[in-house]
């Protein structure tokens, strides 16, 4: 993936996309391939080295792996951070207000920072999630089907931030079941099939018809 860019993952059911990324960042272990960021090949054998390399994961299941869910909006948007500086906040005021400042300018609809999130709309869990990454300021941002099981309007948010993220230089990769999403946020499309790579397609090359090709075989 380049800098600035949206690079599309697709493929059938099966074809292997999550683990692809789940292997990247570290979640699972990879069976061959090696990783590297800015022409540096980095060793990553766990989400922590993920984090540390500047890449952040936003899974297909947020509920269960994305945020948690009995705690508040502050403490799931800066959880990463706190990691990084042994659970402690260097300056409580300070990150309050950069936390803050995620909130709003991310439309993060919550009564305040103390919020559990539970209690918010699954659009705005993702947008949580979303903050987490933000706020640690990583620069790899990997989205497994983004706006699963969010309404309409929360979509549109999430894919405004994504043009944003990809404006300011992030490096971005999307998976997504959905052909029209995939097609309209990708400037590359790799299709897989298997486990492996069988594809690749860029500009006007990207659409429904080359990418089902890919994927069931054939070819363009």
């Amino acid at each position: 993936v380049h800098k600035g860019e949206v690079l599309g993952i697709s493929g059938m059911v099966g074809a292997g996309r999550t683990e692809l990324v789940r292997a990247i960042f570290g979640a699972d272990r990879k069976d061959s391939g090696e990783v590297y960021i800015n022409g540096q090949k980095v060793t990553i054998t766990s989400p922590r080295h993920a984090v540390k390399a500047g890449m952040g994961l936003i899974t297909e299941d947020r509920q269960r792996s994305g945020v948690i869910l009995r705690h508040s909006v502050e403490t799931n948007i800066s959880v990463v951070n706190m990691n990084k500086t042994g659970g402690i906040f260097m300056n409580a005021k300070k990150d309050r207000k950069n936390i803050m400042g995620f909130v709003e300018n991310m439309n993060i609809k919550t009564p305040s920072l103390q919020q559990t999130v539970k209690n918010l709309s699954g659009g705005n869990q993702q947008k949580v999630v979303l903050a987490k990454w933000m706020y640690a300021n990583s620069n790899i941002i990997i989205f497994d089907e983004p706006t699963r099981g969010i309404d309409i309007g929360a979509k549109e948010e999430i894919y405004k931030l994504i043009v944003e993220l990809a404006k300011e230089g992030k490096y971005i990769i999307i998976i997504s079941s959905d052909m029209p999403e995939l097609i309209s946020m990708s400037d590359r499309v790799i299709v897989m099939r298997k486990g492996k790579m069988v594809g690749e397609l860029d500009g006007d090359e990207i659409s429904e018809e080359n990418i089902l090709s890919y994927s069931i075989g054939g070819a363009i």
